[in-house]
């Protein structure tokens, strides 16, 4: 069982019947945690299945300037996933969310779908991710939009003259990523139409923060205000490993994974908010600390590991683990990312590194080209309040802004599906 499954096995309590919304949208009525950690029920998808593995898996080596580093050898090569169709036809690349690599279960989604659909499929691993900070990064110290979009950038270009180029017949150029990579979308879509190596056509934001910075206070909050005292700690492991072993005993320990199983667990016990917060907020800092102890080795900001350390691999990490586990995004930004830039800009301020890591700096650009579509939820939990009615300001009818299905978690159903689809000109195959 996936650890996220775990978790929310573990916060279930007896509820009745799940409530269906009398709206038209036919995905099923949970709040936003709730959809986001369930996401879509099997029987609500399209059918996306492929026969055989129609892709490959290619590796990037990027030539960057600050020196490599001793501990992460084993990352110096951007791996990326390519789905390549026979013939002529457009290419679309996919860029994934915060933490998250080249596959998943959101990339999955994307790249079956828009495969099905007719495209070429390139996805690459988020520029907030290990192996994109550790083979393409050219700060090591992820967050500001247009910054890691021009180390994304800077990737696609070398895939398509290394590779893709070779390889593939290609129409047309298409881009889209969601959450974190949805607001990379527009940046992308932005710096090339000033550089044109692909003269995209048209990109979409799925999901994605107006300000990273306020979305990851967000869910920074959604654990660390609920789990407080180390009480809390141990009444969150106890609820855990309870309701572990109820579930296993209950199925006599078989357990189908996947959105069913989650789905059906919450209709006979539907979990609290306070506990599906945790649950988020838990994965996101997972996330972070990750973030937060690659940027430290990389750079060499002593924030985390001293600067000069050296260590074997049987080194005791111990107290490396419990800094990066007690630093939030907020003090990574303030920590780290701030440093970092004020090191060549002294006269640069926090405020103007948390608009540049935003929506916000690149309004005028997102109200006027009509390349660019959002899709997004109004119960979205990374929004802050009046975010999604700013991106509705900022794009009119080229935003879609679905009645409910949290951070992403309706990405799967089949309405959402042909609408993504039907964006780029597209559909799936008749009876799909």
């Amino acid at each position: 069982m996936r650890f996220p499954e775990l978790l929310l096995a573990a916060f279930l309590t007896l509820a009745g019947p799940l409530a269906w919304a009398a709206d038209d949208y036919g995905y099923p009525d949970l709040d936003g945690f709730a959809s986001t950690v369930i996401q879509t029920p099997v029987d609500l998808r399209p059918d996306l299945k492929i026969k055989g593995y129609p892709y490959k898996l290619y590796h990037i080596e990027v030539p960057l300037e600050r020196p490599d580093s001793r501990y992460m050898w084993y990352a110096n090569k951007l791996p990326y996933l390519v789905f390549p169709q026979k013939g002529p036809a457009p290419l679309i690349f996919l860029i994934a969310g915060t933490g998250s690599s080249y596959h998943g279960p959101h990339m999955t989604t994307l790249y079956t779908a828009f495969y099905k659909a007719g495209f070429h499929v390139v996805g690459f691993p988020s520029p907030t991710s290990l192996p994109f900070m550790v083979a393409a990064s050219t700060s090591g110290v992820p967050g500001l939009l247009e910054d890691d979009t021009r180390d994304l950038y800077r990737v696609m270009k070398l895939a398509w003259e290394q590779k893709l180029s070779k390889k593939l017949e290609v129409t047309d150029f298409y881009v889209t990523g969601y959450s974190l990579g949805g607001a990379q979308t527009a940046f992308i879509m932005k710096l090339d139409e000033q550089e044109k190596a692909f003269n995209f056509k048209k990109g979409l934001m799925i999901n994605p923060p107006v300000s990273l910075y306020n979305s990851a206070l967000l869910l920074d909050s959604y654990l660390r205000d609920n789990i407080t005292t180390g009480q809390d700690a141990v009444r969150f492991w106890d609820q855990l490993t309870q309701v572990m072993g109820e579930e296993y005993a209950e199925t006599q320990g078989v357990v189908q994974l996947g959105p069913d199983f989650l789905y059906e667990v919450y209709r006979k016990r539907r979990p609290d908010d306070e506990n599906l917060a945790i649950l988020i907020g838990l994965a996101f800092a997972i996330t972070a600390q990750n973030m937060v102890t690659v940027a430290d080795v990389l750079t060499q900001s002593g924030y985390v590991v001293p600067v000069g350390t050296t260590a074997k691999i049987t080194a005791d990490v111990t107290d490396y683990f419990i800094v990066s586990a007690r630093t939030p995004f907020r003090l990574y930004f303030k920590n780290l990312l701030v440093p970092y830039y004020q090191r060549s800009n002294p006269d640069i301020t926090e405020d103007d590194l948390i608009n540049r890591a935003s929506l916000y700096s690149i309004e005028e650009y997102l109200r006027t080209t009509d390349k660019v579509g959002l899709v997004h939820n109004v119960d979205d939990i990374i929004m802050k309040e009046g975010e999604i009615d700013w991106l509705v300001d900022v794009f009119g009818d080229r935003a879609k802004i679905w009645p409910r299905g949290g951070h992403c978690g309706n990405m799967a159903y089949k309405k959402n599906v042909d609408h993504m689809l039907a964006f780029f000109g597209a559909s799936l195959p008749e009876g799909r």
